[in-house]
């Protein structure tokens, strides 16, 4: 998971909020309700704008597996399950949690729930997740090795990415390797870094490029590139005390 900053909610969004607030009486904001609204006379379906303004957000990245998602490939995973928003909805406001922008990411794949995916969102189902992509600490609490594999030294949240997610999949596990070793930092390179390329490589994986887009599996390529550097350096070292030595 890579940390998903932007918290600023779309316009259709607002709006349609704003009508139902303002509706004599007052309408609550369910997801179930989204519906269309209409913006200087354009009819916008809310769904649609909440999964453009996300894409962007994430980079064109899944929440959850950072694998390459498009609009037509992802549906809208609720952090907070919608179940449990439901169920404590004493007072209004629960139920409007379902439509909290916050509250709301990209998932692989189109359809939430769908079967056949045996990770990420279909597999997680309506489990509560002790660490989210909106959490910043997920960067620092989750770590990628070089083959494949996910886990934290924080026992919750290596369980979490092993039995509530299924990080651990050998799917995933394999596309990781693979990006790796693409990039040059892998266990098999196809071309293998250097040291001061691998560094670059390290913080340049993290950033958008022209198109807002992310590298698929960016945050485990970034650890893998640091990986390398440090294998590197170690071999570096160990040749230099061997000359001495001699």
């Amino acid at each position: 998971m890579r940390c998903i900053i932007n918290n600023e909610s779309p316009q259709a969004l607002l709006a349609w909020k704003a009508q139902r607030n303002n509706a004599k009486p007052r309408q609550v904001s369910d997801f179930r309700q989204l519906g269309r609204i209409e913006i200087e006379g354009d009819s916008v379906d809310v769904k649609q704008a909440i999964k453009e303004q996300r894409l962007i957000d994430q980079g064109g990245l899944c929440a959850y597996t950072m694998m390459r998602i498009r609009l037509d490939t992802s549906h809208i995973e609720h952090l907070k399950p919608q179940t449990l928003s439901r169920e404590n909805d004493r007072v209004e406001h629960f139920i409007e949690e379902t439509v909290d922008y916050g509250n709301m990411v990209l998932c692989y794949p189109k359809k939430e729930g769908s079967g056949g995916v045996g990770y990420g969102a279909p597999y997680r189902g309506e489990a509560n997740l002790v660490l989210t992509p909106r959490d910043a600490r997920c960067e620092r609490l989750i770590q990628y090795h070089r083959d494949g594999s996910v886990d934290s030294e924080d026992t919750r949240v290596d369980e979490m990415l092993s039995k509530v997610l299924n990080l651990n999949h050998a799917t995933l596990v394999d596309r990781r390797k693979e990006s790796y070793n693409r990039a040059g930092v892998g266990l098999r390179p196809s071309n293998l870094l250097s040291e001061k390329e691998a560094s670059r490589l390290a913080e340049s994986v993290l950033k958008m490029n022209a198109k807002n887009e992310l590298a698929p599996f960016c945050a485990g390529i970034s650890h893998a590139a640091k990986q390398h550097v440090e294998i590197l350096q170690k071999r570096r070292r160990k040749k230099a005390m061997a000359r001495r030595g001699n």
